[in-house]
C-alpha cells in the first residue's frame, strides 16, 4: 500500500483540470453484440427478441452519435460472448486518469479487454492503464460502483467493491487544500442494489440523477449528509428507467433515457434537460444497463484515430426536446 503514495503525485497531475485551462474530448466506445451469441431467455426466464436487441443497440449508439454527450464514437469490433457488450465494465476514466478494474472473477475477458486497450491506444489513449486496483490483494472492485461528479468521485460499497478499493481511491484522488478540492465520498449500498452507476449519476451543470426507489433515495440522502452545502439538485427518475450521461468538462443538457418513462422524461425536461428516448425495453431484459454498454474516456486533445469504425458527432445536428412527442410509441428513433 506504501508504493500507492509514491505514485500518487503521478495520479493527482491526471485528474482533469478546470475547464479553461485545457479542454477534454470525450471518446465514447461501444461492442455490438453479435446476432447468434443473445441468450433467447433474459436471467429470469423471459423471452427476448434477438432482433429487437440488434434493433435497439444500432438505434442507441446512433443516438449517441448525433447527441452532445460525446466528441466521437468508436465502434468496437464483435466478440463471440454476449457479456463483451458491457464495455464499462474494464476501466473507469476519472478526469484523464484510465484506472483498470481487477479482473476478479472475470479473467474469462482478458483477451477483449486487451483487445479494447488496443482501440484505446489507437485513439490517442494512453498506452497502458492505471493498475493501481489490481496492486492489492483481495481487492473487489466495480466500475459501476464509481460515479464521476463536479468536486469528486462516489463510490458505492457493497458485494462489488470492498473496503480495500475505497481506501485506495482515497489515497489515490482525495485532494483538499487552498486551491482545489476532490473528495471520495462513500455510498453504502443494499445488497440487491445494481451498480450505482446504473440508478444514480450526474447531468447538465448541476443535476443529480437518481431512481426514486430505495436504492436512489439512500444514494442521495447520503451524499447530502456527506456534503449539506452541495448546491447540486436532484431529479428523481421513476425506477428501471435507464439513463446515459456523465460529468464532463464541457457541459451538456443531453441525457439519453429509455423511452416508455414519460413522467421521468417530463421532470427531466422541467429542470432544462434535453432528454432523448431510446428504446432500450429488450436489453432490460437481459439486464444490460445503458451505462455498462458504453465505455467513456476523456483525451486531452481530439486525435485522428486509425483503423477503427469512427462516428464522429454532427454538431449541426442536434437532438431538440420538441422531438419528444409519442413517447410511447415503439417505432424506433428517427435520425435527423
Amino acid at each position: 500500500m506504501g508504493g500507492l503514495l509514491l505514485r500518487r503525485w503521478r495520479t493527482l497531475s491526471a485528474i482533469a483540470p478546470p475547464p479553461h485551462a485545457v479542454r477534454t474530448a470525450v471518446h465514447a466506445f461501444v461492442r455490438p453484440p453479435l446476432f447468434h451469441t443473445i441468450p433467447s431467455t433474459g436471467p429470469n426466464g423471459v423471452l427476448i427478441s434477438r432482433d429487437g436487441v440488434m434493433t435497439q443497440f444500432r438505434d442507441f449508439y446512433k443516438t449517441l452519435q448525433h447527441s452532445a454527450l460525446v466528441d466521437k464514437l468508436h465502434v468496437m469490433s464483435e466478440r463471440p460472448v454476449f457479456e463483451s457488450i458491457r464495455v464499462a465494465d474494464q476501466l473507469v476514466s476519472i478526469g484523464s486518469t484510465f484506472l483498470a478494474m481487477p479482473p476478479t472473477g472475470l479473467e474469462h475477458r482478458v483477451t477483449e479487454w486487451m483487445e479494447t486497450a488496443r482501440y484505446l491506444r489507437a485513439a490517442g489513449g494512453p498506452t497502458t492503464l492505471a493498475g493501481y486496483l489490481q496492486d492489492v490483494d483481495n481487492l473487489r472492485c466495480s466500475s459501476g460502483d464509481i460515479v464521476v461528479l463536479p468536486t469528486g468521485i462516489a463510490v458505492a460499497h457493497g458485494s462489488r467493491t470492498n473496503a480495500e478499493a475505497h481506501q485506495v481511491l482515497k489515497q489515490l484522488f482525495t485532494i483538499q487544500d487552498d486551491h482545489s478540492n476532490f473528495e471520495v465520498l462513500t455510498l453504502e449500498q443494499e445488497t440487491d442494489a445494481p451498480p450505482l452507476g446504473d440508478y444514480f449519476g450526474f447531468a447538465g451543470n448541476n443535476l443529480l440523477i437518481a431512481w426514486k426507489d430505495e436504492h436512489g433515495l439512500l444514494a442521495v440522502n447520503q451524499y447530502q449528509k456527506l456534503r449539506p452545502n452541495d448546491t447540486l439538485q436532484t431529479v428523481f427518475l421513476e425506477p428501471g428507467c435507464h439513463f446515459f450521461s456523465f460529468f464532463g468538462t464541457d457541459a451538456t443538457n443531453d441525457i439519453i433515457v429509455q423511452r416508455g418513462y414519460d413522467r421521468s422524461i417530463e421532470s427531466l425536461i422541467a429542470h432544462g434537460l434535453n432528454p432523448i428516448p431510446v428504446q432500450w425495453s429488450e436489453m432490460d431484459k437481459l439486464g444490460v444497463s445503458m451505462r455498462s454498454a458504453v465505455l467513456i474516456a476523456r483525451f486531452l486533445k481530439v486525435s485522428v484515430a486509425g483503423g477503427l469504425q469512427q462516428r464522429t458527432r454532427l454538431r449541426g445536428s442536434r437532438w431538440q426536446a420538441h422531438q419528444l412527442t409519442g413517447t410511447t410509441s415503439t417505432a424506433p428513433i428517427q435520425q435527423p
